[in-house]
């Protein structure tokens, strides 16, 4: 089993179904929405389909996501997936329940799942896309060392919903 250890009131925690109710709270917040590709209502079969999936894709080394704790409270979720072991190569995302935004939350998470990435897993680069127009979560991962590889159109690769908006492919070397 893997953990993260607790620094500074935030915890990373593996995704459990315990954390069904609170995934299907948080993301039923049109907030959210705006930048997340789920659709609204956010169902809570929808947050089931979705934690249930999670661990099993960690039964098989493919994916690793952790409910992130702030002050003992769920804040949101952060992952690891389509995980190349034998190249060295992973992709991330994450989103935060929107009344922990704007304290840091988001950057202190990817901070330790990268660190997960390294020392666990031996994960050498990470890679993300995030909406142009994202800019708080551009600046995350710009905190976390993360530089522009690409600019492109979304036609297909970043979920249907955003077919049409520019993306910022991002990239980071442990």
């Amino acid at each position: 089993m893997y953990s993260i250890k607790e620094v500074n009131d935030q915890l990373l925690i593996p995704l459990e179904p315990c954390h069904t109710n609170l995934i299907y709270k948080y993301l039923n917040h049109e907030k959210i929405s705006h930048t997340y590709p789920i659709s609204l209502p956010y169902t809570h079969r929808d947050a089931q389909n979705y934690v249930e999936h999670e661990i099993r894709c960690r039964q098989y080394g493919t994916r690793f996501s952790f409910a992130i704790q702030f002050k003992y409270r769920f804040a949101g979720v952060c992952a690891l997936y389509d995980i190349d072991k034998s190249l060295g190569e992973a992709k991330l995302y994450y989103w935060v329940a929107v009344e922990f935004w704007n304290r840091g939350i988001a950057t202190k998470a990817l901070k330790k799942l990268m660190l997960f990435a390294k020392n666990e897993l031996k994960i050498k680069s990470l890679r993300t896309g995030v909406l142009k127009r994202n800019i708080a979560s551009r600046r995350v991962l710009e905190k976390n060392g993360f530089t522009l590889q690409n600019t492109l159109v979304n036609i297909t690769e970043y979920h249907a919903k955003f077919i049409g908006e520019q993306f910022l492919e991002m990239e980071v070397n442990l």
